[in-house]
């Protein structure tokens, strides 16, 4: 591992250094990208972790991805002339914030009226809980089309990094907690078939470039950092108005 790779996961996903060639309406300032990642590591020291939750209990999601627009791992149309692709870790912090506070703005804005589709990848790169946590929302894929249920649950009930709060017997609660079958579920958690998925796709994701998360690929141009949902809805609507057609 190179010192910029180490550097890059020690401090809580920070961003690539952009290049010329990404929207500048999606370049975050390095000072409130630094600030963002400095609230996020204080809410985890005094709250005890982002998501974390009595012994046994299972957190509900508060926005809960919308299931009727759900196509395997992605919400929306295909033909949607915006294609935004997400790659996330579950155990990854800023993930979560994405997903709880800025995703269902994104969904009910620009998913539900069809003009976007979202679809999530894996780059699952934390450790041995972030590739468990990745297999087990494809397990519910596979076994229940629970996706995004899964997907919802997993960034809610998020704890510290390979502390176990994806541990075995955790995902399999939380399997169950959605109507899926506890013996059924176990036994796609260890099919290596789900794992090699994972491991593949986070390899993909890699050799596009991508080395933190979240990132975001809009319509093929990847996004440096993740933008505040006002210079993201901004972007948003000057891609849609540069596809409309001239009056």
């Amino acid at each position: 591992m190179t010192r910029a790779s180490r550097a890059n996961r020690n401090s809580g996903r920070t961003t690539p250094t952009p290049t010329a060639s990404r929207p500048p309406v999606l370049l975050l300032s390095a000072l409130a990208l630094v600030a963002g990642v400095v609230a996020v590591m204080l809410i985890v020291v005094v709250g005890g972790g982002l998501g974390s939750a009595p012994a046994g209990a299972i957190a509900t999601p508060r926005d809960p991805s919308p299931v009727a627009l759900a196509d395997g791992r992605s919400l929306g149309s295909a033909d949607a002339p915006l294609q935004i692709d997400v790659w996330a870790d579950f155990q990854c912090p800023i993930c979560r914030h994405f997903t709880m506070d800025i995703e269902p703005a994104l969904v009910a804005r620009y998913v539900e009226p069809g003009d976007a589709r979202l679809t999530f990848h894996d780059l699952a790169f934390l450790g041995p809980e972030s590739i468990d946590a990745a297999v087990a929302a494809r397990a519910a894929a596979r076994l229940g089309d629970a996706f995004w249920p899964m997907h919802d649950l997993l960034f809610a009930n998020q704890g510290a990094e390979n502390s176990g709060a994806f541990g075995r017997d955790r995902l399999a609660d939380l399997a169950v907690s959605i109507g899926l079958d506890r013996a059924a579920f176990l036994a796609a958690l260890d099919d290596p078939a789900l794992r090699a998925d994972v491991q593949a796709e986070t390899t993909s994701g890699r050799g596009l470039g991508i080395d933190s998360t979240p990132t975001m690929v809009i319509n093929g141009t990847v996004a440096a950092g993740l933008p505040d949902w006002p210079r993201l809805q901004a972007y948003l609507d000057g891609l849609l108005a540069s596809q409309s057609p001239a009056p």
